[in-house]
């Protein structure tokens, strides 16, 4: 980001762990009190509870979702307002940055997804990680997130480590993304729908060598405390931003819970998208 006309203060907001429904819910909110000048840039991060299994806004919940396993795992299904295939929610904390080209933000998609991914490599350097760029390899056959990479995708000695997704409105973007501290695969892939039993441990396989997490690649536990104030700490860096912590604006709250209620909680948008 150097270099650039960027708006140096931002918000930074911890909303703790919320529905799944309430989580996407607020992240469109945000994304339209920025767009009407309301809010500066911000940072949020977050946690899920209970756990959620989110999908992209063009797949296929009949397809690719088995929500009756799902059920009986206390797991929520949500649809998401960006793309992508299926992630699971659980052990991970997850940001969401919502900025815009006005705000000196880069105007063009991989400009924006490779700015804010230096903030996320910052973070995780600030960790004790070594985190680089995924070069991509596409497979938008598989459920799964974490079985294919995109240029958003950040990776650690080769396997990924974090997985984001864009939405883009015009000047104005809103980006999210899943920052597993640990990784429960036979779970993840026991709520996926396969043709068969072997096409499913096979899917898991690639998953186990593609997919890494923080816990695993530093080989000790990590709090959310310490990955947020990481967070925190590398955008302020490699953005050459200050942050100030803030709580939502009451337009923010009243819009989200509006669209918990009528959107992403309705059994059409569920479906369809």
């Amino acid at each position: 980001m150097a270099g650039k006309a960027l708006e140096r203060e931002w918000r930074f907001i911890d909303t703790g762990a919320s529905d799944g429904f309430t989580n996407m819910s607020i992240d469109e909110a945000m994304l339209h009190a920025h767009e009407k000048g309301m809010t500066p840039p911000t940072l949020r991060v977050y946690g899920w509870t209970p756990p959620a299994l989110s999908v992209g806004y063009f797949q296929s919940i009949t397809k690719d979702v088995d929500e009756q396993k799902c059920l009986e795992n206390g797991i929520h299904v949500v649809r998401r307002k960006t793309g992508g295939r299926s992630v699971l929610h659980k052990d991970e904390l997850t940001y969401s940055v919502v900025a815009s080209g006005g705000c000196g933000f880069p105007r063009d998609l991989v400009g924006s997804y490779r700015a804010i991914s230096q903030g996320l490599i910052a973070a995780y350097r600030i960790l004790g990680l070594k985190v680089h760029l995924a070069p991509h390899r596409g497979n938008h056959s598989a459920a799964a997130c974490f079985n294919a990479s995109s240029f958003s995708d950040l990776t650690c000695q080769g396997r990924k480590i974090a997985g984001s997704a864009q939405f883009r409105r015009g000047d104005v973007l809103l980006q999210h993304g899943s920052l597993p501290i640990s990784l429960d695969a036979r779970l993840f892939f026991s709520v996926l729908r396969f043709t068969s039993i072997s096409s499913r441990e096979k899917a898991m396989a690639v998953f186990g060598q593609r997919a890494t997490c923080i816990t695993e690649m530093l080989g000790r536990s990590v709090s959310l405390l310490e990955l947020k104030e990481a967070l925190f700490q590398g955008f302020q860096e490699d953005f050459g931003i200050r942050f100030y912590v803030d709580t939502l604006s009451s337009y923010e709250v009243n819009l989200g819970r509006l669209l918990a209620a009528e959107k992403y909680s309705n059994s059409a948008w569920l479906s369809s998208g």
